[in-house]
């Protein structure tokens, strides 16, 4: 049959993978390999990592809901998903023999490295050995070029790879900042105490939440607790820890 600008090559080409009737199109380069394993150990740190040490955490204290759990795997999942679709997917090679329309010879121009009929607007690549339909650039990062057929796979990776990262980063920082501190003064602890005292001590009975916060804040007014101009009272507190410091 007649192969046109668009037409997907439906023969075996070197790279190509097939498993269960599905086509995977890898490229056999130890640079790329190294790329997207440093990627992979990545996604599988901050997919184990961050729900084990805070939203499991602070889900069974009730700090965060399993919207937020559930969430963050969504984004994970449709980001490794995005990875293996635009690393395995064919960015728009040529077939090995295309058969050019005459109506259509005018828009096809010989490729001055592998000497063979390609549109304008390909261009060959070195490192994979192809000629891509409208390439863009070959991304070590997904060891594949992007070319026509997978350009949108590689936007969507950009998309929740920055997605993640922004989700990861936010659950990072109210880790430290807002999370731990929260926890602590719910618990009447500060951080000298938890470091220095006796198990013992901490398993005592705590204060009402409500309680620990206003002596903090200095009023019992919920409402003024979020208002920085102002002078702190303090209100009278019993010190249930002994110092061992």
């Amino acid at each position: 049959g007649r192969c046109s600008t668009y037409e997907i090559p439906t023969d075996n080409q070197p790279g190509d993978v097939f498993v269960m009737g599905l086509r995977f199109h890898f490229v056999y380069d130890p640079q790329g390999w190294s790329c997207v394993g440093i990627i992979t150990f990545i996604w599988l740190y901050n997919t184990y990592c961050i729900p084990k040490l805070i939203l499991y955490p602070h889900y069974e204290e009730e700090h965060v809901s399993a919207a937020v759990i559930v969430a963050y795997y969504l984004v994970s999942f449709f980001c490794v998903a995005s990875l293996v679709r635009a690393s395995t997917a064919d960015p728009g090679r040529l077939p090995q023999d295309p058969e050019i329309p005459y109506s259509e010879s005018q828009n096809w121009e010989t490729c001055n490295k592998c000497n063979k009929m390609r549109p304008k607007r390909s261009h060959h690549c070195s490192r994979c050995g192809h000629c891509i339909r409208k390439m863009d650039h070959h991304c070590p990062w997904i060891n594949n070029c992007v070319g026509e057929d997978n350009h949108w796979l590689f936007l969507l990776l950009c998309f929740y790879t920055q997605f993640l990262s922004l989700f990861t980063l936010i659950l990072n920082f109210c880790q430290y900042y807002y999370l731990q501190p929260l926890t602590k003064v719910k618990e009447d602890v500060t951080t000298i105490e938890r470091m220095s005292s006796c198990p013992d001590d901490l398993l005592k009975p705590r204060k009402p939440w409500q309680q620990t916060f206003s002596e903090v804040f200095g009023t019992r007014w919920k409402i003024v607790w979020f208002i920085p101009f102002r002078q702190r009272q303090p209100l009278r507190a019993s010190y249930q820890h002994a110092n061992h410091v």
